[in-house]
């Protein structure tokens, strides 16, 4: 299974979310594929440093199915699964104050790259990825070096380093995916990412989901009782 969804509520929910900015809710389930052990340190203004678990989280937006898989971009808070919804603010990537600058650009590269996460190593390589893009001024991504640093002494942990390393390597077009941020005064930012559809398809989502609605108006006047 890839990262991404690609479902017609997948679809559904990235066409209403082509919005600037708006607030939503957000719970998170548990990691999508389980997670791997890694360190980090962060440098420069606000640095810190860390041991944590690197994985994709399975994430519920507004109560909706299906759930889908967001990455941390926020080593500085934290966040619990299976708890009451968080309150969250759903932006563009453009929109979002990044460290390092062509973070935006660079996400979108990275998920367009057609990578298959569907591991716990594998998640934590996307992670790990993820997290170096957010955080690199340097100019160049390297997990061992700049002014995001990450390591890991266990099988797992080397496993995924070395293939995020692969990953951050062969960044693809990003052409094809609309990158967001759920921002948070007082949880950690994820980031996530939705296929854009082909204008044709995006007709055809359009125009289905004024069949579904027409079809739940028409049942619904079938079900009003006599009077």
């Amino acid at each position: 299974m890839r990262y991404l969804a690609h479902s017609f509520a997948a679809l559904t929910a990235g066409i209403l979310s082509m919005t600037p900015a708006r607030a939503d809710t957000v719970q998170f389930l548990g990691y999508s594929h389980g997670s791997v052990g890694v360190n980090f340190q962060i440098l420069g203004s606000q640095a810190t440093s860390g041991s944590t678990a690197a994985g994709g989280f399975l994430t519920k937006l507004n109560g909706l199915d299906p759930a889908f898989t967001t990455y941390c971009v926020d080593l500085y808070q934290f966040i619990a699964f299976n708890q009451p919804p968080y309150g969250y603010v759903n932006v563009p990537a453009s929109a979002h104050a990044f460290r390092n600058a062509g973070a935006a650009l660079d996400l979108a590269r990275l998920y367009s790259s057609g990578h298959v996460v569907d591991t716990a190593v594998t998640e934590a390589a996307f992670q790990l990825a993820v997290w170096e893009i957010a955080y690199e001024t340097t100019g160049a991504y390297k997990l061992d070096d700049g002014d995001a640093r990450f390591s890991g002494g266990g099988t797992d942990a080397i496993s995924a380093l070395g293939l995020a390393t692969d990953w951050l390597g062969h960044l693809g077009s990003g052409n094809g995916y609309s990158v967001r941020v759920l921002e948070s005064a007082n949880n950690q930012d994820e980031v996530f990412a939705t296929a854009i559809p082909e204008p044709g398809s995006f007709a055809l989502a359009l125009a289905a989901l004024g069949v579904a609605g027409g079809a739940t108006r028409r049942r619904r006047e079938r079900e009003v009782p006599a009077s």
